[in-house]
């Protein structure tokens, strides 16, 4: 099979995954009510499995509710980066009780890709914090991300990726008798980011939780830039 004939087939795939992901979430994600029982934060972490040495997302988050989200990423050595989340967040539609939520969050790069093995892992620790209506929840979710970078024409490329990872879920005042709750879950995101050229890319990603009280699927779209003289 010739270079070009491969590469033909993997844009296929790459295709074909990246609408699978989108049909999934917009499919799951369709009956979910607007109403939310006081849980905790949860939304994708739309975290390619690769270090950075800085990029800016911004993202709008659907699932229970409504998401503005703000990320920012730093190289902080050769292989890892840091990264700190902010944004606001709408359970009940426009109907009050916004919650405002902040997380901060590390990137260890385990594996590049290569000829021996597919795959770009990136080990990932965070935690979040948000506060709203005197209820207040901390997450602290502890996984990794998994892809594979198919390089296009004229320095475009597609990553199709999957971000698996244990949340351990603190919640005060959130039962309905106004108990505080923990939590251990399991989550993970499936994605994909097309990188327009080496500063611009569009992301898509679905989160899929495993619990019922901390959090809900939810799908964000967001847009990333890395400021140009970073990469060279």
């Amino acid at each position: 099979m010739t270079a070009a004939s491969m590469l033909s087939v993997r844009l296929r795939v790459a295709r074909a995954f990246t609408l699978t992901v989108c049909a999934s979430a917009s499919a799951l994600l369709a009956p979910v009510g607007r109403t939310l029982r006081a849980q905790a934060l949860s939304y994708p972490a739309l975290q390619v499995p690769t270090v950075v040495e800085r990029e800016f997302t911004a993202a709008l988050v659907g699932g229970r509710g409504t998401m503005l989200l703000g990320q920012w990423r730093e190289l902080i050595s050769g292989d890892m980066h840091g990264g700190f989340d902010i944004g606001l967040y709408d359970p009940n539609a426009g109907r009050g009780n916004t919650t405002l939520f902040a997380a901060g969050h590390l990137g260890k790069q385990l594996a590049r890709a290569d000829r021996e093995q597919p795959l770009d892992v990136l080990l990932t620790a965070g935690a979040g914090l948000a506060i709203a209506d005197g209820r207040s929840s901390l997450r602290v979710p502890i996984g990794a991300a998994l892809g594979h970078t198919f390089e296009l024409e004229d320095g475009m490329a597609l990553t199709p990726f999957v971000h698996p990872r244990a949340s351990i879920d603190f919640c005060s005042s959130c039962s309905p008798r106004g108990r505080s709750e923990s939590d251990v879950s399991l989550n993970f995101d499936v994605g994909a980011s097309f990188n327009f050229n080496r500063r611009l890319s569009a992301r898509v990603s679905a989160l899929f939780s495993g619990s019922d009280y901390f959090g809900g699927d939810a799908l964000a779209v967001a847009l990333t830039w890395t400021p140009a003289g970073l990469r060279r």
